[in-house]
Formats: structure tokens, sequence, C-alpha cells
């Protein structure tokens, strides 16, 4: 992690919706920004967040609490006493949800005789979820940041309502631009800066201070020769992330804090990168499976999708239902049947899942976008490219970008506080990449010093 520098000498930061903190660490990797505020509803969350904090020269606060419930007063407090009245910080991350807005509306809509609405668009009372990015966006309103990020599923720039596709994020816009910003909305992928994950995100960036635009990628798919030629890098891949990391010992994260030595030897400057533990990191630690899912994932080739393998398996199948049928002068049927019963065929492969299902990462690739279920084979593409397992928190948070001294504190009991996998790759998989959140803090940055360069060179007197 990039040493933190003193609020004189940095940017300001508040997160809502902060996670465990993907965001703001990536703002602190690019050291131009301090971090004040985070809030967030889930417990182990806060914990992480406070945890990765808690050597900054500012110790952000905290309020573990649903942003609908905290006082705009209260966040207000937080960052005076770190220095930042409102309309004095420099930006605002987020990626409110955007589930339930399909009745999103500028109307009068009251509760107990009072209108309940944010710049005319009502604030559902029988939907609670409805009015979070409204809420987010009336705490920027409060705060008048001079830029405002928000991050979420690509899914956000297509959702309608009222019978109109994509109103939602039209609706976002019109918002924010009513509050004197100038907007840049589109979708980006995560590994087209670095990190080693086709992650797909809408993004939104507002500025108070002139137009505003995404950095440039630094990264391209390898087969796009014109823009490696123009100076882009390949993307990285699943090796370039973790094929310096052990296997795990056990469902118990017992390897963490250990011998710096139990790196494996790597070629990847990537991995190196992110070597920041003293020690062996914490969190590399994966769950037991059952044997009847280690028998479907023992087969399934590296990279391949369900579809592809299922296919492939049956035919081999087909070619041992056949001998069976024509060596006991049987039908077909009782031929599968006899053979399933043996243990030779696994019915499974017969079943349609969808076509990411039980599949490995591919060493030589990107992986797809981690998610919370990471740690279920069935949810996804997130077996291990050669063991017999999942892949750990800490591989994880490698195709996530995090750094190794980045901890996931999944439990308050201390004697297990980094073991609980489900809670941790929950924290994992909603995060925002911190690479991709350094590349945004370095373009803000750059812009806020143009500023202030400007703004300095305006103040100084022409001589008469």
């Amino acid at each position: 992690m990039s040493p933190n520098m003193s609020i004189n000498n940095n940017y300001t930061l508040a997160e809502i919706f902060c996670g465990c903190g993907g965001f703001s660490h990536g703002f602190a990797r690019s050291g131009r920004f301090s971090t004040l505020f985070g809030n967030d509803i889930k417990a182990a969350a806060i914990r992480s967040y406070a945890f990765n904090h808690q050597s900054d020269s500012i110790v952000p606060g905290t309020i573990l609490q649903d942003i609908r419930q905290v006082p705009l007063s209260s966040i207000a407090e937080i960052l005076k006493d770190r220095g930042c009245k409102p309309g004095e910080l420099d930006c605002l991350v987020g990626g409110p949800p955007c589930q339930g807005f399909s009745q999103l509306r500028r109307s009068e809509e009251r509760e107990n005789g009072k209108i309940v609405k944010f710049r005319g668009y009502s604030k559902l009372a029988h939907d609670p979820r409805n009015d979070l990015v409204l809420r987010f966006l009336e705490v920027a309103e409060y705060l008048r940041p001079k830029f405002i990020v928000i991050e979420n599923v690509p899914q956000m720039l297509s959702h309608g309502f009222e019978q109109r596709l994509g109103k939602l994020s039209e609706t976002v816009v019109n918002v924010l631009e009513e509050m004197g910003y100038s907007v840049w909305v589109g979708v980006v992928s995560a590994a087209d800066y670095g990190v080693p994950q086709l992650r797909e995100r809408a993004i939104f960036i507002a500025s108070s201070i002139g137009p505003v635009s995404m950095p440039e990628p630094s990264h391209a798919d390898p087969s796009q020769a014109e823009l490696l030629l123009s100076g882009r890098k390949p993307w990285r891949t699943v090796a370039d992330a973790i094929k310096d990391l052990p296997q795990p010992p056990s469902d118990i994260d017992d390897m963490g804090g250990e011998s710096i030595s139990h790196y494996l030897p790597t070629r990847s400057r990537y991995a190196e990168s992110l070597r920041s533990a003293q020690s062996f990191p914490f969190n590399h630690v994966t769950r037991s499976y059952r044997k009847s899912v280690l028998r479907i994932i023992e087969i399934m080739r590296a990279g391949q999708t369900w579809d592809a393998e299922s296919s492939r398996i049956r035919s081999v199948y087909d070619e041992k239902i056949e001998s069976y049928k024509e060596k006991h002068g049987c039908s077909k049927s009782i031929a599968r049947s006899a053979l399933e019963k043996q243990g030779v065929i696994n019915p499974v492969f017969y079943k349609k899942y969808y076509w990411s299902a039980y599949t490995r990462l591919a060493w030589n690739l990107p992986a797809l976008t981690i998610t919370a279920n990471a740690n279920f084979l069935g949810s996804g593409r997130f077996t291990h490219p050669s063991e017999m397992r999942g892949i750990t928190m800490r591989e994880a948070a490698r195709l996530q970008s995090f750094d190794d001294d980045f901890r996931f504190i999944t439990s308050a009991d201390r004697d297990d506080e980094t073991s609980n996998i489900g809670v941790g790759l929950d924290m994992i998989g909603e995060a925002v990449p911190p690479l991709l959140a350094e590349a945004i803090a370095n373009h803000l940055a750059n812009q806020l010093d143009k500023r202030s360069a400007s703004t300095r060179y305006n103040k100084i007197p022409i001589p008469a």
C-alpha cells in the first residue's frame, strides 16, 4: 500500500456504501487522497474498512447504519472533525444498489401527510430500496463535492421504468446536472485498467469544476494488435494474479502471519506488486467441498464452459453406453442406468446449468467477474485452474487487485476473525477493484491539480 500523506498534500474522499473499502483503497494507493468517512450497513464490511484504514495519518470516521437513517449533520460533523466542511470535500464515491426503481418518478408521494421526495422524485415507502440512489444524491447535494463517482452493474444503464428504457440512468444524470455538475457515464471493463478480471461496470463521474471524462485504459485484449501497438499492455491473467500462492492448508486460516517464504517463485510483476504484507497474508483459505462436487470438477478442463464440457463428457459416456449395450444385449437406457449405478457415468453431466457452472479458471486468461458467490463452485467459473478446490479469499482478492496487506475481518471473534469465507467473498465480490479506483483517483487528482494551479496563477498580482 502506498504511504499515506497528510491532508495538506492530499485531496479528500468520502465513501457511501463503502463495503470493505475497495474504492477508498484504490484512492489511497494513488497517494493523492485521504479518506475521511465511510458508511455501510454490514458490520463485517465496516470492521474491515476500519481495520485497513487504522494506520492512516487521518483515520476516517465510520457509521454502521442504513444511509437513509443517517442524519446529514452526522456526516458533516465527522468531516468537520477532520478539517473538511460541506463544500470543501474533493470527492464522494459510492455504489448505491439500484433494485426496485421501477416506480421512481416525479410526484407528490406522501408519508404521514408529508411529501417524501428529493428534487421532485418520490421516495416510495412501500419499496425501501427505491430511495437508495436518491439518498446518495441527497448526500452529494448536501456535501457539494467537486467530484462524484458512482459505480454499479452495467444493467443500471438499461434499467427502465415508465415504459422507457434507460430512464434510471437518465434520471441520475438529470439530477446531477440540475445540481450543477458535468457528467460522464459509460460502461468500462476492469481488465482494461490492469485488473486480471473481465469485470464490466457502469461508471458515472460528475464534476463541478469543468468537463469530465474517464481515464484512458492501460491494458487491452491481446488479440487487438492495434491497441497494443498504441502502447496498451496485454490483459493480466489468472496466472499473473495467483500462481505464486501455495495450496491452502485447510479450511482454517492458519497460514496468515507466517513466514513470507510460503510464496512460490513467480515472474509476475503484478503478483510481486501486491506482496505488500510483511508476512504471508491472511485470508488464504477456502471451504471444503462434498465428494459429489469434487467428482464434477475433477474432469472439467480449465477455461471451458459447462455447455462445452458436459457435451464432451456425454460423448465419452455414449461410447461406454454403446459398449455396455453390445456386451450385455440390453437397451441404451438400461445400459446407462447400470453404468450410473456403477459410478462409471455421472448423471450430473446430463443436467442443464448456466454456461459457467462448475468451470475452472484458465491460467492464461483473465477471470470472469468475481461475485459474492465465488465460494460455491456451481455458481460460476471459480474453480482453481489445476487444483481440486475453489479459490481462496486471498486468490479472489488478488483477482480483484487488493494488496496482500489488505485483511478481510470476517468475524468479531478474535480467534477466528479471518476464516469465514462466505462473509469474506461477499465483501470481495461486491468491492470496486482497487486498481480501477486508483486509475480514476489519479485522473481526478490531475484535474484538481490543474484547478489549483489555475487558482494560484489567477491570484498572482500583475506587476505595474
